[in-house]
């Protein structure tokens, strides 16, 4: 996916102009940067919420989408596995729907709450949930805006570890403050910054080419790239 000479603002006030990114194909884009840099912007255009002056060029013709936000916006008063039903397309018959639901709780382990409300459930869960409802689509383009925030360290490693393998192929942008996440997902980090009353700029960009399956974030590599991003971030 690429983004080519984006230029959007909310009336006067310039976010993006002719902004440029490539994401890799089937790979992981973190954006980073401090809060009003425009990246939960950046998801708006790329899920084509907001109109944009540019091109934003995706990876299929007809790319799909799923997102997931900070909150998990559960529907309260239906159950984890209703919830993920939901967002599945009303072509599919009750078996086809059964297996795909089925599948994706078992791969995200919360087989334990798939028939609890979202109020009974804790708040690891409900981030399962969430990612539970946008990959259940299997979708071309994931979009997860902050998506652990809030969450524990350890809480946060799990559900990397398991989302990584559901991840491949698929183009992800995903939004964070966090280094660690980003070290432990991100083929690229982009890094951006906005000043008062300017328009987004790009920092830097940091590739890791080591394999999300067995990479060693602590490592010398990583511990490079780590202190390149602060850098950036600072």
């Amino acid at each position: 996916m690429r983004i080519v000479n984006l230029n959007f603002a909310y009336g006067d006030n310039k976010i993006f102009e002719d902004l440029n990114l490539d994401m890799p194909t089937g790979g992981v884009t973190c954006i980073m940067g401090g809060s009003g840099a425009g990246k939960t912007t950046l998801l708006n255009c790329i899920s084509r919420q907001l109109q944009y002056d540019g091109n934003i060029v995706y990876d299929k013709e007809e790319a799909s989408f799923a997102y997931v936000f900070q909150q998990p916006r559960l529907i309260p008063s239906i159950t984890v596995e209703d919830n993920i039903k939901f967002v599945l397309p009303s072509t599919l018959d009750k078996e086809q729907v059964g297996q795909r639901v089925g599948d994706i709780i078992d791969k995200l382990q919360i087989n334990e709450c798939r028939k609890s409300y979202p109020k009974n459930i804790s708040g690891g869960q409900a981030g399962r949930v969430a990612l539970a409802r946008a990959l259940v689509t299997d979708c071309d383009i994931l979009l997860l805006d902050e998506p652990f925030k809030g969450l524990d360290v350890k809480l946060k490693k799990d559900i990397l570890n398991l989302l990584i393998p559901l991840i491949e192929q698929k183009s992800v942008v995903f939004v964070t403050h966090d280094v660690e996440e980003a070290l432990a997902i991100a083929d690229r980090v982009y890094v951006f910054e906005r000043k008062e009353n300017a328009s987004v700029t790009v920092k830097g960009q940091i590739d890791i080419e080591q394999n999300q399956v067995d990479r060693d974030i602590y490592g010398e590599e990583l511990n490079q790239k780590r202190k390149e991003i602060y850098e950036l971030l600072s």
